[in-house]
Formats: C-alpha cells, structure tokens, sequence
C-alpha cells in the first residue's frame, strides 16, 4: 500500500502535466531533478561536516562498536560501506540515513557508552535494528517522500505509509534480538528508551504491559498511534515478548516466570492481540499458566 500510494501521487502528478501540455511535464522533471540533486549534495555535505566535528568508529577509535558493526554486517550479509559516527546528542539516540548512496549511522556517545556498560547484547540489540534497517532497505521510500514533501503532496500520501514505516520498526527490533540473542537486554533497550537510563532499567514488565493493555483497549491510543511514523514503544514491548515466544520459547518462559500474576494474565490477553501467537505452539501454551 505504502509503495502503491506513492506511485499513485506520482500518477497523478503526471497526469495533470501532461494534461497542461508538455511544458508542465517538463517542468515537472526539471523540479524532480533538482530536488534529487540537492538532497544528494546536502548529504554529501553533511557527511563532510560529520568528517570535521564527530568521531568515526573504526578499529583505533572505538573498537568494540567497530567489531559489533563489522560482525554484525558478516552475519546480514551486508557489505555496503556505511560511515558510523558518534556524536555528543543524537534526535532518537541513534539515526540512520541511505539515500543516494550515502549510508551513515550516527550513535549518542552518551548512550553508546550506557549499552556498553549493560553488557554486549544491549548493543547488539540497537545495532542490529539499524544494520536490519539497511540489509532489507526500509528506507527505500524515503528519496520519493523527499520530492513529494518539495512537491507538497506529501500530506495527501503519508497516512498510507505510516502503517509500513510502523511495521519497519517491529521488523527491525525483531532482527535486533536476534543478533542480541537476550530477550532481558533487547526489553531493557526499549524500556531505556522510553524512560531513560536512570530508571529505564528498574521498570516492572508488569507496569509496561498494564500500560499496553490500556493502549490496546483505548480508542484515541490507537488512533494516537495511527498519525505516527513509529509504533507506541509500549507496543514494541509486547510485540518483542511474543516474538520471543513463537520463536525462542526458552527466553519467553524466563521472561513469563519473572513476572506476578497480574503480570501473567496481562501477557496472555496481550499475546491474543499479536500476529505471532498463532506461529508457534509453544506461546499458547506457555500462557495459560497461573492468571
């Protein structure tokens, strides 16, 4: 749908300037062409400005974050360059560009160093996403989101492409854990993420699933989630524990044995509200326990 829509608006732009005569069509071209050159210089520009005022990773500078990349790329079977920096603030702690060739990956120094502290799988874990993110091209819209917001029609084909970019992100952390092979750590980063380093680690699962659950039974949450590129953190929780269970049915019953009983009731209706309480006969199962 998303990559449908797209196509769509680019129809519809053709067709009324083609309608207005070849000097529409032509003007059209020229102003795609301009906007493909100018987002390839700006980033090209930004990668030189990162040269001057950022750490790159490599093996002299930071070399476990370099070793965890390079490992990380062998095991996707991604062997595209990809300049990884780290930066004192990061907007979403770490970003990820590709378009035009340009693939750069940039990492809070702050926050790197507080998934380091957290041991090797916390890591892996972020890192994974991002390398997932590129391996399976998830940006691969993202230079026909540019023309169409110079174009100014991006309004009218964002909300059919919300819904991939939200299903981008559980792909990617699902990838995540398993590069980090640790469910703990792989929730630990989320709920990092969501409440920060000092507390994110003390949060009870029980109070995040609570939390979904309430998501999942409001209107406005899920109409809230719906307007967003990205799915409610809460969720990537729960999708990250079910994936768990259809997949790695050992990590899920540590998960499930460490929670109350509430905790365990939740998780079971929760899991029904999943796509993947149905891929594997262990999660069933493994909910229909106390609670």
């Amino acid at each position: 749908m998303a990559v449908g829509s797209v196509w769509i608006a680019f129809g519809l732009i053709l067709v009324i300037s083609i309608s207005t005569g070849g000097t529409g069509l032509l003007f059209l071209f020229l102003a795609i062409l301009f906007v493909v050159a100018a987002e390839w210089l700006f980033h090209r520009l930004r990668k030189a400005s990162l040269l001057g005022r950022a750490i790159k990773v490599t093996p002299d500078s930071f070399p476990e974050i370099h070793a965890e990349i390079a490992e990380l790329q062998r095991k996707f079977d991604y062997h595209r360059p990809v300049d990884v920096y780290v930066v004192d603030e990061v907007d979403g702690k770490m970003t990820v560009t590709s378009l035009l060739g340009t693939r750069v990956l940039l990492i809070e120094g702050g926050f790197a160093a507080d998934l380091q502290q957290d041991g090797p799988a916390a890591l892996r874990f972020m890192l994974g996403n991002f390398i997932c993110w590129l391996k399976y091209r998830h940006g691969r819209l993202t230079l026909s989101v540019v023309i169409l917001e110079h174009l100014k029609w991006l309004a009218y084909v964002a909300p059919w492409m919300l819904p991939y970019w939200r299903c981008s992100e559980y792909t990617c952390d699902q990838s995540g854990y398993l590069c980090a092979e640790d469910l703990h750590a792989s929730l630990g980063v989320i709920a990092r993420l969501a409440a920060g380093k000092e507390l994110g680690p003390g949060i009870s699962p029980t109070g995040v699933l609570e939390q979904a659950y309430q998501v999942s039974r409001r209107p406005l949450s899920r109409y809230a989630e719906l307007t967003q590129a990205q799915p409610h953190l809460v969720n990537r929780y729960v999708n990250l524990v079910a994936f768990a269970g259809s997949l790695m049915p050992a990590d899920f019953e540590r998960f499930r044995a460490g929670l109350d009983e509430k905790g365990r009731r939740l998780l079971r209706d929760l899991l029904l509200q999943t796509p993947h309480h149905q891929s594997s006969g262990s999660t069933p199962r493994s909910t229909t326990g106390p609670g």
